[in-house]
């Protein structure tokens, strides 16, 4: 009976090969994710990529859960490929106990198989993922390793209990068949009830929801927790009542419409009414993730993006330099540079006052409607008569005591009520008006910092430097973005992909039935394309309009919306490339089972 199997396995290679490069992706995926949220030394040595350790494991956490769900979908369709031949055996006298059994083998050993497989690729994508990574972060990375044993076990072990589970979850499916709904598994179809008055109400009513939260999206900010929660549940409930509804009811005014008697626009119209009851919840499901895969690497992108603007809006100078021996020589187009004195004294820094009236402290402030930031010149005088005023100081003070709060700040009237006992020491500040035109300079500047003060940059004020830490949150981010939008992506498609596929059995008669009328190869090809084009296009273009409008949520947090589709276009694209290469793939293997 292995025997058997193994030559059904061998005979329908090409269909496992597309179950394999899922697998593989999410495997090799994992294991990068895996390899760099359990590598201590390297997150101990770098202090930027231990903040976004947490931000690995969640990555690994919902590439499981996709995993999952696409694993279900793909097996799905291979038992049900397969299901005459599980048939066979049972004529020939094997029990459901012993198809079930080698089910669940055959699931295992291609899991088990796929995952080493993926393994191997992680290596070598954790390996050439480190220069990515160092773009993104602004950091030397050190300790790297690209082969971890600690995530070869941990890979292994959790695809085997993912592929376990569902070995036992199919085996389970195949033990309440008979042997003739095996044999002739896929022979009926079901006709989609039409009752025109309800599907145009509850068609009206899901576009309108849809809309609803089209239309709520941009006023996030003055709707709050709850208006998020309304706009949510719209977007939902919108999503699939349009895909079961209005679909519904745009397919019955095809129908009746002079639209539908040119060509073969009939058939295909057709094959839509006929899948839709089927497909309405996975489309639904699709459309959702394909959104939140584009939206996470529009808005990591976007962010990351739009970080030196960030910077620059909230600091009031680029860098704050506490030795003479860095040469401000070598930064271009400086617009501000001032130096002024401090004596430190255990955990409070004393500034001479007489110095801010002399040459006036810039400060980030807020305007009087909280809606942007400017800048303001203080005096020493202003400062000590104004509580709050001295946080650009507190910031410079915690930068002078290489720590991240804490400094206490007193602004004295001269350097005569600075403290006797403390050494007079300088600091120099300066601001340049293109912070990412004097990357390297400021780069060389803050290393020379470290090297005399010894103080670390996460701790230091200035736009540079809050640049640079957050440079290494925001790169963590949108580096598990790209893996993760592409890991989701690929099984989402395959997913569909899968369930496309089998139809097949449903489909062969139609198209039988036109080849007999006449209907030649290449309409028969184009008819298929257009088909299928039209199943992938419907939760794509929800996708991509949810993320167009959804995006705009995020415009309190982005500076505006001029800077909420910064990163939209990039992650189109990728995500289109890759969609439109699993599209093209299930136009050949569909038009190749429909010719057997």
């Amino acid at each position: 009976m292995f025997g058997i199997a193994l030559k059904s396995l061998r005979s329908k290679w090409r269909d496992y090969i597309v179950l394999f490069v899922g697998l593989i992706i999410s495997a090799a995926i994992f294991y990068m994710f895996s390899a760099m949220a359990s590598n201590k030394a390297f997150l101990e040595s770098n202090s930027f990529v231990s903040q976004i350790s947490i931000i690995f494991v969640i990555g690994e956490i919902l590439l499981g859960i996709i995993t999952f769900v696409y694993l279900n979908f793909a097996n799905a369709f291979l038992l049900r490929l397969r299901q005459s031949d599980y048939g066979l055996m049972s004529m020939l006298g094997a029990s459901k106990k012993q198809i079930g059994s080698l089910l669940l083998r055959e699931t295992l050993s291609i899991g088990v198989i796929a995952t080493v497989i993926g393994i191997i690729f992680g290596f070598a994508l954790t390996s050439l993922s480190s220069s990515y990574l160092i773009k993104l972060l602004g950091v030397e990375l050190t300790h790297w390793q690209s082969i971890s044993v600690k995530s070869i076990v941990i890979t292994l072990i959790f695809f085997t209990v993912l592929f376990l589970l569902n070995g036992l979850y199919n085996k389970r499916r195949l033990s309440k068949q008979d042997t003739l709904a095996l044999l002739l598994a896929n022979k009926q179809v079901n006709q989609p009830k039409v009752h025109q008055k309800v599907d145009l109400l509850f068609g009206l009513i899901g576009l309108a929801l849809l809309i609803g939260s089209y239309i709520l999206m941009p006023k996030i900010a003055t709707l709050g927790m709850a208006g998020f929660v309304v706009i949510l549940v719209l977007n939902v409930w919108g999503t699939y009542w349009f895909i079961s509804r209005t679909l519904k009811m745009i397919t019955n005014w095809v129908r009746q419409s002079s639209f539908s008697m040119r060509g073969l626009r009939s058939f295909i119209n057709g094959q839509l009414s006929f899948r839709l009851p089927d497909y309405q919840r996975m489309l639904s499901s699709i459309a959702i993730m394909f959104a939140l895969a584009l939206g996470a690497m529009s808005v990591g992108q976007g962010y990351y993006r739009m970080l030196p603007k960030l910077a620059e809006s909230n600091y009031p100078v680029t860098a704050v330099y506490d030795t003479n021996q860095v040469n401000t020589d070598n930064l271009k187009d400086v617009t501000w540079q001032q130096t002024y004195h401090y004596v430190k004294s255990g955990n409070t820094i004393y500034f001479n006052g007489a110095e801010f009236n002399a040459n006036k402290l810039p400060a980030r402030v807020p305007s009087t409607d909280g809606a942007s930031m400017h800048t303001k010149w203080l005096t020493g005088d202003y400062i000590r008569k104004t509580p709050g005023s001295d946080y650009t100081l507190e910031g410079i003070a915690n930068q002078l005591l290489n720590q991240s709060y804490g400094a206490k700040v007193i602004v004295t009237p001269s350097q005569a009520q600075m403290p006797a006992n403390g050494e007079l020491q300088s600091i120099k500040m300066v601001k340049v008006s293109d912070m990412l035109a004097n990357e390297k300079a400021l780069a060389h500047n803050a290393s020379v910092e470290k090297k005399v003060t010894k103080s670390d940059i996460e701790f230091a004020t200035g736009s540079y430097a809050g640049y640079q830490q957050t440079k290494g949150i925001f790169g963590g981010v949108e580096f598990m973005g790209v893996f993760l939008g592409i890991g989701f992506l690929a099984m989402l498609a395959a997913t569909l992909m899968f369930k496309t596929l089998s139809g097949v059995a449903d489909d062969k008669q139609r198209y039988r039935i036109l080849t007999m009328i006449g209907t030649s190869d290449a309409q028969i090809t184009r008819t298929i394309a257009t088909d299928l084009g039209i199943l992938f296009g419907i939760p794509m273009i929800i996708g991509i309009f949810d993320v167009i409008f959804g995006l705009k949520m995020f415009a309190p947090l982005m500076a505006g919306e001029k800077n909420i589709y910064l990163g939209f276009g990039p992650s189109l694209v990728g995500i289109l490339g890759l969609y439109l290469i699993y599209y093209l793939l299930t136009v050949w293997m569909y038009r190749r089972l429909i010719k057997n």
